[in-house]
Order: C-alpha cells, then sequence, then structure tokens
C-alpha cells in the first residue's frame, strides 16, 4: 500500500511540466557556474591547486543553486499538502488502510529525495564535466561531491518542512505557496546583507538557514576561510548538526500537526 501511494504521489507532483521546469531551473544554475569553473581550470597546473579550486568550486556550485531549491521546495509541498487539503483528497486518503505517519513521510520524500538527486546529479554532472582531465582527478571530484549529497538533502528537508507547516496551517495552495516562498526568499536575502548595513550582524550570518549547508560543505571538505572569520567557529561536524536542528524545528512541528489530527475546523 505505501509503494502504492508513494508512487501515485510521484505522479502527481513530478508530472508535467513540474519535473521539465525543476531539472532546467536546477541545470541552468550549473551550467551559470560552469564557464567560471572552466576558465580557473584552466590555470589550475598544479595538484596543490587542484584540491582547492575544485573545492571553492563545489561550494559555489550549491551556492547558485540554493536558491531555486528553496522556491521549488515550497512550491511542491504547496501542491502536496495545501491542495490536497483545499481539494478534499486528503479525507481520501485518511480513509485507506494506511497510518497518518506514513502518509506524511511519503508525501515528504515524493517531494524530498527527487529534489535531492536532480541537484546534486546536477551537481556531479557539471564538475565531471569540468575536472576529469586525469583518473585521479575524477576520483577527487566524485569524493568530494559525495559530500554534498547529505547536505543538499538536509537543505532541502528544512525547507520542505518550512512549506509543509505553513501548507497545513494555511490549506490554501495559493497562499501557502506565496508565503513559503517568501519565507525562502526572505532567509536568502537576510544573507546579503553587508556589515555597513547591519553592523557586526552580519558576520553571524553564516550560521542562518540559508547559509549555514553552504558553509558546512565548506568545511567538511575543506575551504579555507580567513582566520577570524566565523566559519571557523564550529567544526564541519557542528554545522552538519545546525542544519540539522533547522530542519527539525520545522519538520517535527508539521509531522505532530499532521499525525495528531490538529486540523482546524472549517
Amino acid at each position: 500500500m505505501n509503494t502504492l501511494l508513494l508512487k501515485a504521489e510521484l505522479q502527481k507532483i513530478w508530472n508535467r511540466p513540474i519535473f521539465e521546469l525543476a531539472m532546467a531551473f536546477v541545470f541552468l544554475m550549473s551550467v551559470g557556474n560552469a564557464s567560471t569553473l572552466y576558465e580557473i581550470t584552466s590555470q589550475a597546473r598544479l595538484q596543490s591547486t587542484f584540491m582547492s579550486v575544485v573545492t571553492d568550486s563545489l561550494v559555489q556550485s550549491m551556492s547558485f543553486q540554493m536558491l531555486p531549491l528553496v522556491l521549488f521546495s515550497g512550491l511542491l509541498v504547496s501542491l502536496s499538502f495545501a491542495q490536497d487539503y483545499e481539494q478534499g483528497v486528503i479525507q481520501n486518503l485518511f480513509s485507506l488502510p494506511v497510518s497518518r505517519a506514513s502518509i506524511f513521510i511519503v508525501k515528504f520524500v515524493a517531494i524530498v529525495i527527487p529534489l535531492t538527486l536532480i541537484s546534486w546529479g546536477s551537481t556531479v554532472f557539471m564538475m565531471l564535466l569540468n575536472f576529469q582531465s586525469t583518473t585521479a582527478n575524477t576520483l577527487l571530484v566524485l569524493q568530494l561531491t559525495a559530500w554534498a549529497l547529505p547536505i543538499t538533502l538536509l537543505a532541502i528537508t528544512l525547507y520542505a518542512a518550512l512549506g509543509a507547516l505553513i501548507s497545513l496551517i494555511v490549506k490554501r495552495t495559493i497562499r501557502a505557496t506565496f508565503i513559503t516562498i517568501l519565507a525562502g526568499l526572505f532567509l536568502w536575502f537576510i544573507t546579503q546583507l553587508q556589515e555597513y548595513t547591519i553592523g557586526n550582524l552580519a558576520e553571524y550570518l553564516s550560521f542562518t538557514p540559508f547559509k549555514a549547508p553552504i558553509v558546512t560543505l565548506g568545511r567538511l571538505i575543506g575551504v579555507t576561510y580567513p582566520k577570524d572569520a566565523l566559519e571557523n567557529a564550529l567544526p564541519g561536524w557542528g554545522f552538519l548538526l545546525l542544519i540539522l536542528f533547522y530542519a527539525l524545528v520545522f519538520l517535527v512541528p508539521a509531522y505532530l500537526y499532521f499525525t495528531k489530527k490538529f486540523e482546524v475546523k472549517e
């Protein structure tokens, strides 16, 4: 039953043109970064500089993709949760011999896993395209890009959980999509603020939900930050726990709301 439910949810969420749009947006961001990577790679002749170039480029690639991933997470979650409430489909799901916990997990997985694989697959493809000059270099790129998979998964989980919580409360597709996207854009916008605008608070932006996954990847693969930067305040696993905490802050309330029957009577 759960397998059939997952298949139905995947077909509903990833039907045309959603899948094509997600692929196009994520791939476009990767290609937009590719020319820069090629120019840098052409100058990286020494193995000592190759590692630094690859790690910096991988973090940059993930940074480029983060905003479209935020927007698509909000859109897809609204289509999955809020739309089912708005159209009354959720009552049919509740009548199935499947627990609410299983329904929530299926709906969430049907969004997070494909979107993660689209993003990570695009990253691996573009990184290999730019850095596969030798077998040793190819293996190094594959090893480093493997770190991007769990980081991307946690980042998308964070924004999907935020969207799920908003969708469950609002229960209106357009409204939930609009609020979720605005929330994601706000989290992105504050990371663009400069020190001359917000003063010393700018130093702490590396701990925000939008910037933390990018910093986490950088710390785990060995990107060098300025000695006094707050990116060095935590080890890589510390930032990993931070983004896991951010994800659970929204995921746990959404899960409890859905499974404990806290629906607002309409």
